[in-house]
């Protein structure tokens, strides 16, 4: 299991480039990196399915992380800006504090998670940024939540529907059995990618992260 990308958790299992900091991406290659999609976590299913979508990081540009809607400018402006070449440690340790607030702010976290991916920090538990209990925690804890490459959002990139497309046909000449479709959860122009319904001799899951950042920095890079 692991984050959306190129470059981040989502209740809908959301894979989309730049969400590599959320809890999507959280498991695989880091040992827990996001995205996913938005606080949530996102990744495969039990039938080994997923879907991959642009968003936040995990939960980014666009941030559907931040359920509660403050996006106050003072707080934006401290928000670290991530790169399409931000390495993987720099990633977690972005990721890793801003899950480490949402835990000091009462968020239940998913210590199981965490210690089947031999990880110190753990992800939010699904669905709690939904919780009207928890929007709290997530705007205090905004300001910590990395804003994804500009280059992964339909709203700052022009270019971002041909992108997307080279990201995913990169993605499957790399042997990942995927395809494209739409996801508006967080743009109105948003896309994503979800696994065929059949998988055999897909690209192993270990394989996967590497293939992510090679794809995210030659279709969104310009590389």
């Amino acid at each position: 299991m692991y984050t959306n990308s190129p470059l981040t958790p989502h209740p809908i299992d959301a894979r989309r480039p730049g969400l590599r900091l959320l809890a999507v991406g959280l498991a695989v290659a880091a040992g827990m990196t996001l995205a996913a999609c938005s606080s949530g976590e996102g990744g495969r299913s039990s039938s080994g399915k997923s879907v991959d979508s642009l968003a936040s990081g995990t939960p980014t540009s666009g941030d559907a992380a931040s359920k509660g809607g403050t996006h106050d400018s003072a707080v934006e402006a401290k928000r670290s800006q991530l790169r399409l070449d931000t390495s993987p440690e720099e990633d977690q340790r972005l990721t890793d504090a801003y899950n480490a607030c949402l835990q000091a702010h009462g968020v239940p976290m998913n210590q199981e998670r965490a210690a089947a991916a031999g990880a110190k920090q753990a992800p939010p538990k699904v669905g709690e940024a939904d919780s009207p209990k928890y929007r709290p925690a997530y705007d205090a804890c905004l300001v910590k939540l990395p804003r994804q490459p500009p280059e992964t959002s339909p709203e700052t990139n022009p270019h971002y529907a041909d992108d997307y497309r080279a990201y995913v046909k990169c993605l499957q000449n790399r042997g990942m059995k995927i395809h494209l479709i739409s996801d508006t959860s967080v743009s109105p122009d948003g896309l994503a990618w979800t696994f065929d319904d059949d998988t055999t001799g897909s690209l192993p899951e270990s394989k996967i992260d590497q293939a992510d950042r090679s794809c995210s920095l030659e279709a969104f890079g310009g590389k």
